[in-house]
């Protein structure tokens, strides 16, 4: 990894910089951000002496993130990565306020990803069912990029806090109405990541959907999931006590005398969401899902629905992420 060389003017304020404590609350702590790679001004040679140190970059231009790449790892300044990340992610037809929003929460999903190298040594990688989607800026038109460029720009550093500390920032496609608790999807309770409305979602490609599988492929599912299963002749007696979670998903649903957790069935059947109703006929199995995705966090189609009634950017981040601040990151 290159490092590059401070000047003494830089080092100087680069040092005030880390000593900055903010405050989150009544509870002052330092900022954890990670040490990203920096590029900083160079001292200027003597025929410079004199003369006035260039102003510091943007944010987001100087730091750099290791990126897992169709199998190779790829240094993005994180401007570059986000507005990738925004053309992924986002339709193109958007609003300002919403994609600024996603900037934001996806600045703070890279920063936090920092540490962990979890891919070959990269922090993230471009598969969006893993991390976050990413699309080359070079490909699309220049209107569309100006676009995504221009919300990143106008976020330049700022990412999420709770309790000083960058928040796991998970966002998702749409929840049919409400998103769901952390806990009832990954098991472990995040503060920020509570269940709230999310009115005004009825536009989404998947606001809701129907999935009708086979009888037979039907059982012969669960018996893969669980030999144990068994399905009397009377169609009613295969499903049993049904117990749901805050956000509306399925907890726990009894089918074929074994319980199943809503989370693992999404998996079994390949379901939108875990918000959904079971319907037995004599040659299928009716499902109905509500939402797209796991339904924590951000829902994309929710925060333009809030963005179209006027709400900024933080408003949106502040609703979905309970508890929270959004801070310019120190470096």
């Amino acid at each position: 990894m290159k490092h590059a060389f401070l000047s003494a003017a830089a080092a100087v304020a680069f040092a005030v910089l880390l000593t900055l404590t903010v405050r989150c609350g009544r509870k002052t702590t330092a900022r954890t951000t990670p040490a990203i790679p920096m590029q900083t001004t160079v001292a200027p040679s003597a025929s410079q002496a004199g003369t006035e140190l260039q102003a510091p970059q943007p944010f987001d231009r100087n730091y750099f993130l290791p990126v897992l790449r169709e199998g190779e790892i790829v240094s993005l300044d994180l401007r570059t990565y986000l507005t990738g990340v925004l053309l992924a992610e986002l339709p193109a037809s958007f609003s300002e306020e919403t994609c600024k929003a996603q900037a934001v929460a996806c600045r703070t999903y890279a920063l936090r990803s920092y540490d962990r190298r979890r891919h070959q040594g990269a922090a993230v990688c471009t598969d969006s069912a893993c991390c976050q989607g990413w699309l080359d800026p070079s490909t699309v038109s220049a209107d569309r990029r100006a676009g995504a460029e221009a919300a990143v720009d106008a976020t330049d550093g700022l990412a999420i806090f709770y309790d000083g500390e960058l928040i796991d920032a998970t966002f998702f496609s749409c929840s049919g109405g409400q998103t769901e608790d952390a806990a009832a999807v990954w098991g472990g309770d995040l503060p920020y990541l509570r269940s709230v409305p999310s009115p005004g979602e009825e536009g989404a490609t998947h606001f809701s959907d129907e999935q009708r599988v086979p009888l037979a492929e039907f059982q012969a599912a669960l018996r893969s999931a669980d030999p144990s299963v068994s399905f009397p002749e009377a169609l009613g007696a295969w499903v049993g006590n049904v117990t749901r979670t805050t956000g509306g998903g399925v907890d726990v649903m009894v089918l074929g005398g074994r319980p199943f957790r809503g989370t693992e069935l999404r998996k079994i059947f390949g379901l939108r969401s875990t918000a959904f109703t079971l319907t037995l006929t004599a040659d299928e199995a009716i499902f109905k899902t509500s939402g797209f995705g796991h339904r924590v966090g951000m829902s994309q189609y929710g925060a333009e629905a809030m963005a179209r009634t006027g709400k900024r950017f933080d408003e949106i981040l502040t609703w979905y992420y309970q508890g929270v601040t959004v801070e310019r990151a120190d470096p």
